[in-house]
């Protein structure tokens, strides 16, 4: 997620153009000089929250005397209270070995295997990392890739692009785990806390989020989810459970819709669909990444409706692409899957609480992390917008009656 509040006065200052010259030459091996950098927000209001994303453009002349236009999306640390915390989680290390390493090993899988599969945009790793945060990627927007409105929710036809890139991804790391052993600790949890810095805000949140519930017809439904979410531990910071003989994978770890680029052609039809913002990944069961997706970003004439459809959509993709890259173990079955999907539900709460809303909420000055996290007069104003607003409410009267009915709240620790 990322922070979306444009301020151009913020914009990181040791962030220049020598940060990118190393990539510009292997781009441009007839480069002549560059005549021009510009630097600039690229996410609107409300569309980040974690990491600041930023937009380098250039223009260049070449030896041959042509003119050329050139940009690079960059990520770095927000420029906000959170700043800290997000240092601290290791995502940043995360992300880098994401698309530095595990991509590249999973394409090239699916090439020995006669399938040519892109996963994201192209990473540029520096020979000398700077000292602060940086990833510098493929600006797809070149490319004329986008993301599609996040309040409309993604159609039949995208939202199944999604559930099969995904399982093309969570095949691969699947087959990789088998044949080179475990990821690295940090791909344990989301975001490696050494310590729980939001119990308080988590409390805040559900608080509100219950306060609102007559909103909802779900006033009934109150005691059940204040009790729950009372005891209930963060899940962006929990390490997976080792649950013997779960199907497990690499999860995208924030797989909401502004996490997903599409590319169409010129009378509309879907060409490509690509994953950014691999920060928060997680090995575990795919049923992570299935609820928060589905749940956050779906249109919601199917989120519910053909949520069984569509985990049995995934599955089929799935296990298309464990034959292919040739899994050694029994490929997982579609009652597992939906059997794993109830043992993870403890992502559904965080998810309609506090992800939906988010996904939800109009474009405004405060839809930034400082807002998020604040307890006075203006976190309680962006609650309400978060929780209030039309969108919402049409969400939550068709979600906290499903959620219930599966168990979503019941305590059972």
């Amino acid at each position: 997620m990322v922070q979306g509040k444009e301020d151009t006065e913020q914009l990181p200052a040791w962030l220049d153009q020598q940060k990118f010259e190393e990539f510009i030459e292997r781009d441009f091996s007839n480069l002549k000089k560059i005549k021009s950098f510009q630097l600039e927000p690229s996410a609107g209001k409300g569309e980040n929250y974690t990491t600041l994303l930023l937009r380098a453009n250039f223009e260049l002349e070449l030896k041959d005397g042509s003119q050329q236009s050139i940009s690079y999306m960059a990520k770095v640390l927000p420029n906000s209270g959170n700043r800290d915390n997000v240092a601290s989680w290791k995502v940043f290390d995360k992300e880098r070995q994401t698309y530095g390493q595990y991509i590249p090993e999973f394409e090239q899988m699916y090439r020995e295997a006669g399938k040519d599969i892109t996963f994201g945009p192209r990473y540029y790793e520096a020979k000398n990392q700077p000292e602060e945060e940086l990833i510098v990627l493929e600006d797809l927007g070149k490319r004329g890739f986008k993301n599609l409105d996040r309040q409309s929710g993604l159609d039949i036809l995208h939202t199944e692009a999604i559930l099969e890139k995904l399982a093309q991804f969570h095949a691969a790391s699947a087959v990789r785990f088998e044949l080179k052993g475990a990821y690295p600790a940090e791909y344990d949890r989301n975001v490696c806390s050494q310590e729980d810095t939001f119990r308080d805000f988590r409390e805040t949140q559900t608080k509100a989020y219950v306060e609102a519930f007559p909103l909802y017809e779900a006033s009934h439904l109150a005691k059940a989810v204040e009790s729950y979410g009372s005891q209930a531990e963060d899940m962006f910071q929990a390490y997976a459970p080792q649950i013997e003989g779960e199907f497990r994978v690499l999860n995208h770890g924030d797989a909401w819709c502004n996490n997903f680029m599409f590319q169409h052609d010129e009378t509309g039809n879907l060409l490509e669909t690509y994953f950014v913002d691999l920060q928060m990944s997680r090995f575990s069961s795919p049923a992570q990444d299935l609820l928060y997706f589905i749940l956050s970003s779906t249109q919601l004439d199917i989120k519910i409706a053909k949520f069984d459809y569509l985990i049995m959509y995934y599955h089929k993709k799935l296990t298309e692409s464990l034959k292919l890259l040739k899994y050694s173990k029994p490929l997982p079955s579609l009652r597992s899957l939906h059997q794993s999907i109830f043992t993870h539900g403890d992502w559904i709460l965080p998810i309609i609480s506090l992800l939906l809303p988010i996904v939800l909420v109009d474009s405004s000055d405060d839809a930034n992390t400082d807002s998020l996290m604040d307890s006075g007069g203006a976190g309680d104003k962006f609650r309400n917008n978060l929780l209030q607003n039309p969108r919402i409410i049409r969400h939550q009267k068709v979600i906290l009656p499903w959620a219930y009915h599966r168990g979503a709240f019941e305590v059972t620790k």
